[in-house]
C-alpha cells in the first residue's frame, strides 16, 4: 500500500509541475497549439513532423485540382516570388495570392527533369519527389516550387515564375 501510495504521490507532483504556468518548454508547445492573433497562418490541424510524402498528396491533390483554399492553406503564410534565377528581383504575396501562380506553373511545357516531364507531368505521378544529396533536411525543390519543412508542417515557400 506503501508503494502505491508514493506511486500517486509522484504522479501528482508531476501533474502539479504540467499545470503550472508554462515554461521555455510550455509556452512553445502552447505557441504552436494556438496561432498568434492577427497571423494568415492556416489553422487546420495538421500533425507535428509532418511526413513530405503525406504533404505531397495533399499539395498536388489540390493543385490538379484548382483547389484555391487547399492551394493557400499548404502555403506559408508569405510565399516568395521571383524569376528563374535567385539574382531576379523577388517579391512576397499572401498565401492567398499563391493558387493562380501555381496554376500559371502548372501550365509551363518546359521539361524539369533530365526525363523530359513538365512540372505537370511530375504532380500526376503519384510519387513524392526525393531530397537531392545536396539539398538540406526539410527542403524539397520541384520544378518552379520549392517546399520547405517550419515547425514539423510542410509548405509551399517559393515559386519561381517564369
Amino acid at each position: 500500500m506503501a508503494v502505491i501510495k508514493m506511486g500517486n504521490m509522484a504522479l501528482l507532483l508531476a501533474l502539479a509541475a504540467c499545470s503550472a504556468e508554462p515554461g521555455v518548454a510550455n509556452a512553445a508547445t502552447a505557441a504552436e497549439a494556438e496561432p498568434a492573433q492577427g497571423s494568415t497562418a492556416p489553422t487546420a490541424a495538421k500533425p507535428a513532423n509532418e511526413q513530405f510524402v503525406t504533404y505531397w498528396q495533399r499539395f498536388r491533390k489540390a493543385a490538379l485540382a484548382g483547389d484555391i483554399a487547399a492551394i493557400a492553406a499548404a502555403s506559408a503564410p508569405r510565399v516568395k516570388t521571383h524569376g528563374a534565377l535567385d539574382s531576379d528581383p523577388s517579391e512576397e504575396v499572401a498565401a492567398a495570392a499563391v493558387p493562380p501562380l501555381v496554376k500559371q506553373a502548372l501550365a509551363d511545357d518546359a521539361a524539369i527533369e533530365a526525363g523530359g516531364r513538365t512540372l505537370r507531368q511530375v504532380m500526376e505521378s503519384a510519387t513524392a519527389p526525393k531530397r537531392e544529396a545536396n539539398d538540406p533536411l526539410g527542403y524539397r525543390r520541384v520544378g518552379a516550387f520549392v517546399f520547405e519543412q517550419v515547425k514539423g508542417r510542410w509548405f509551399l515557400t517559393e515559386i519561381y515564375a517564369e
